[in-house]
């Protein structure tokens, strides 16, 4: 008679799941829009209007706090082709649509409880037509592509729990397609943030850039392009930044920034100006449904740049004024689908005619989330 059967130890041929790779986190979202905008060329006479139909992406990879160690990654991208042939201006192709995509990764070290160490890397694709006019004098708006790349490391203590204090530096690349030309912006970057309770926190930022053109001349009082010179900026911006989030359900967020950003040419002066301005966004989220009012005013001085050199017109110095509106309405089916719709209000005002515009935008679309 035989003895009992035994199949022997028991081997595990599947893989098991570990802390590290249940670590790792993912989040895709692939978007389809439609929607029509009144002046695509951002032009202050002679507006060109257009229907358009888009595509988007978005990915994210960020790893859960099991450790000292923290890791995000973004990828989004949109791009947007116009349904109607539009005239372009002298020497400028027409413009047929535009592309942007962006990724950022962002790692952060832990050592202890008070002290940790980041480094963000970010990149920007741009191909799209925006106003160039602090970029380059007596252009307006433009259809230029940009490639931006910059990394910025830094430090950061909290020394206790709800307050913390940054200091780090940023490089930045950025190359611009003619007309517009290349330049580096480099310099150091402090803030300090209060987190008084659960999703509310009050920020204070600074940076300081020195920008320094590739062949961007620089310019006399008289804004005349001085042969064998190179334009070099000193940047100064300082931000308070304030979130409050006032109820849990309905969720009721909202954000307010304050800023101001000191603009110093290290030649004569002809390119200094001041900006000073006030963004603000409310968010409603209840249940399937939420909205958002986003909203953005600046206003630019400039301390020695006439509007034109005639005569009557050279104690009358250039200034610009930015209006920015966007209002976005989104519910949610199931745990998947968003369809939204949103619309964009954009208004410039200037002493100099080549500023000033008004445009608008209204898109609706589905997003799918994996």
């Amino acid at each position: 008679m035989a003895g009992p059967w035994s199949a022997g130890p028991i081997r595990v041929t599947e893989d098991v799941p570990t802390a590290e790779s249940l670590a790792w986190q993912t989040l895709f979202t692939l978007r389809s829009t439609g929607g029509w905008r009144d002046n695509v060329l951002l032009a202050g006479t002679n507006s060109q209007a257009t229907p358009f139909a888009g595509v988007g992406l978005e990915f994210f990879l960020f790893r859960l706090p099991v450790d000292a160690h923290r890791f995000n990654l973004m990828l989004t991208g949109d791009d947007r082709r116009y349904l109607r042939s539009l005239r372009a201006p002298d020497g400028q192709e027409p413009a047929r649509g535009e592309t942007i995509f962006a990724t950022q990764a962002d790692y952060r070290r832990l050592f202890g409880e008070h002290l940790s160490a980041d480094l963000v890397a970010q990149h920007l694709y741009a191909d799209q037509v925006f106003d160039a006019s602090s970029l380059l004098d007596g252009l307006g708006a433009v259809r230029s592509t940009v490639h931006s790349l910059s990394v910025h490391p830094s430090l950061r203590w909290n020394p206790v729990g709800s307050l913390r204090l940054d200091a780090g530096f940023q490089w930045q690349r950025q190359n611009f397609e003619t007309p517009l030309d290349g330049f580096w912006n480099v310099g150091p970057r402090l803030s300090a943030g209060w987190d008084y309770r659960p999703g509310s926190s009050v920020e204070l930022q600074w940076r300081l850039e020195d920008r320094a053109y590739d062949s961007r001349p620089a310019a006399n009082l008289l804004g005349i392009p001085e042969p064998d010179t190179l334009a070099r900026f000193t940047q100064m911006q300082t931000e308070l930044v304030w979130r409050h989030q006032w109820t849990e359900k309905p969720r009721f967020r909202t954000t307010v920034r304050l800023f101001h950003q000191g603009n110093r040419d290290e030649e004569v002066g002809f390119y200094d100006f001041d900006r000073t301005g006030v963004a603000t966004t409310l968010r409603l989220d209840v249940r399937l449904w939420s909205a958002s009012l986003s909203g953005r005013w600046s206003h630019w001085s400039y301390a020695r740049q006439f509007i034109s050199p005639a005569p009557e017109d050279l104690f009358t110095y250039r200034r610009r004024d930015d209006l920015e509106l966007t209002l976005r309405v989104q519910r949610r089916f199931g745990n998947h689908l968003t369809v939204f719709v949103e619309e964009l209000y954009e208004r410039q005002d200037s002493n100099v005619v080549l500023e000033t515009f008004d445009a608008h935008t209204v898109q609706t679309g589905l997003e799918w989330e994996f």
